[in-house]
């Protein structure tokens, strides 16, 4: 039998570790109530493509000829995924890629035999050998085939850069461009177009300089052709210059003198966007509020500084959490979900009207890995694609800086219900969030929600394998079943610590959706 002194202090024990869960309970369950604000008498915000969110794969990915298989069915049903969409096939290497109709014998700046089928390869070779831009690669017409034929097979459209650097002097060099656009269009490949990757930052990669002047002139050379070679539908998009920083105006004054000498030739004002360093982020940086408001900082900078020419669209045509190939373990993991959610609702609100995910495949800050299995922000995108319409709402929420929310006309392929809106939120505490959805959208208790909540196993915020409503996502089908929480009569809607959330809510007083 216990004495009375232990029996006294095992209660004790018992009753301070009792508070102690009590308290943990109401910490991570209770959470502040946030009031989200929707009302049925506004007008859309902006209204997206259907192709809003959309995927890169870096040209680095093609260097190598066997490195990514672009004839593999399910490489092509994970794509297919989120089609409609673009695929830009970018970045620094683009800029040392030299196309090749017919495959080649090993060609080097010290060997390049020349023979009328070789000739403009040649050249092109030998004038990036003569400006020290190595190393180069050979993308072979059997491989552009392959990758147009990847893009027909998932309904997405190509977008691609092709090399400024092949240059006689201060001019573009056209001719292998040239056989590449005619290589194209005998093949019936519909494709929009770019010249050259952040032109702004040639100085520090190549050490050589293009003025925004000599660009623009090279744009409406490229115009020139596109229109001559049977391409004059195809978009041209320019000129991916790198993200607006305090200390660095360069990237500003580059894309306003480049705008001033080729807005009547340009479709798409573009530029590429990152929040960190890959090699000094770190998990915390993931989620702190003050990071993910750099994206909305530097929207609000570049529009600002571009207002001249807002009849021209702005895309973010690269784009992921960490520069420099994506932080390993961060990027590529729930970490990093957040900021890409968040970048969409941002960049929809700002009327940019596509955001092109660096990558899809390859680095470390892709969508799926190498043995093509989804990763986290794949299924997140997944999700966007099925729920989140075109037309972009006006909402206001009283809530912390650790919550941020949006909201969109429903996806009409989803539900048929016109009344019906889609919220989207991330929820950066480790502690409960609760919403009661406020204004004149709603009416009484008789809202019909349908809820999604994306977390991680033990919040674990590294994991990349991520449950949905408390299940693990895992890929075995084309078109994988994301069932939903069916939620009745009520008119709040909550997240767990850590989470994302999408919410179709459906028997609105909404009628422009």
């Amino acid at each position: 039998m216990y004495s009375n002194r232990r029996l006294v202090a095992t209660c004790g024990v018992i009753f301070c570790c009792n508070m102690a869960l009590l308290a943990v309970f109401i910490k991570y369950n209770i959470g502040e109530k946030c009031y989200i604000t929707i009302n049925d008498d506004h007008e859309v915000a902006s209204i997206l493509p259907d192709d809003f969110l959309s995927i890169g794969i870096d040209a680095s990915e093609i260097q190598t000829y066997d490195r990514l298989d672009f004839t593999k069915s399910r490489f092509k049903e994970l794509a297919a995924a989120l089609a409609p969409a673009r695929l830009r096939l970018g970045g620094t290497m683009s800029d040392r890629l030299v196309f090749s109709k017919d495959d080649v014998p090993t060609v080097s700046c010290d060997q390049c035999p020349v023979t009328p089928q070789t000739e403009i390869v040649c050249e092109a070779v030998q004038e990036l050998c003569r400006q020290k831009f190595l190393p180069f690669f050979i993308m072979t017409g059997q491989k552009w085939t392959q990758i147009n034929e990847f893009c027909k097979a998932t309904k997405i459209k190509l977008l691609f850069p092709l090399n400024v650097l092949i240059r006689n002097n201060k001019e573009w060099n056209d001719r292998n461009a040239i056989e590449l656009l005619e290589y194209s269009k005998h093949k019936n490949y519909d494709i929009d177009w770019q010249l050259g990757n952040e032109p702004n930052s040639f100085r520090h990669v190549f050490n050589i300089s293009i003025s925004p002047k000599d660009l623009a002139h090279d744009f409406k050379k490229l115009r020139r052709l596109l229109n001559h070679h049977g391409y004059k539908k195809s978009l041209l998009v320019g000129p991916d210059t790198t993200r607006p920083q305090d200390h660095n105006k360069y990237c500003l004054e580059y894309m306003v003198e480049f705008l001033g000498n080729i807005s009547h030739h340009v479709n798409i004002r573009s530029w590429h966007q990152y929040y960190l360093n890959s090699r000094t982020a770190k998990l915390e940086d993931f989620w702190n509020p003050e990071i993910f408001d750099y994206l909305k900082e530097q929207i609000e900078t570049m529009k600002n500084h571009t207002h001249n020419y807002n009849n021209i669209p702005m895309w973010l045509t690269e784009t992921s959490s960490s520069y420099g190939g994506g932080a390993p373990g961060l990027s590529n993991s729930y970490a990093g979900s957040p900021l890409w959610v968040d970048k969409l609702g941002l960049s929809a609100k700002y009327n940019i009207t596509t955001v092109i995910r660096q990558s899809f495949i390859g680095g470390n800050y892709s969508m799926i890995d190498d043995q093509l299995e989804p990763l986290p922000d794949w299924w997140i995108s997944v999700l966007y694609k099925r729920l989140v319409g075109n037309k972009v709402l006006f909402l206001s929420c009283k809530c912390s800086k650790y919550q941020r929310i949006y909201a969109h006309c429903a996806n009409r392929k989803y539900t048929n219900d016109t009344t019906a809106i889609t919220i989207y939120a991330v929820n950066l505490q480790m502690e409960k969030a609760k919403f009661l959805l406020n204004g004149t959208a709603f009416h009484g208790g008789d809202l019909n929600i349908d809820e999604y909540i994306i977390s991680a196993p033990s919040n674990n915020r590294r994991s990349k394998t991520v449950l949905l409503n408390g299940w693990p996502l895992y890929y075995d089908a084309s078109y994988p079943e994301l069932q939903p929480y069916h939620m009745k009569y009520g008119n709040h809607i909550s997240m767990p610590p850590y989470s994302i959330g999408f919410w179709v809510v459906k028997n609105t007083s909404i009628t422009i959706c």
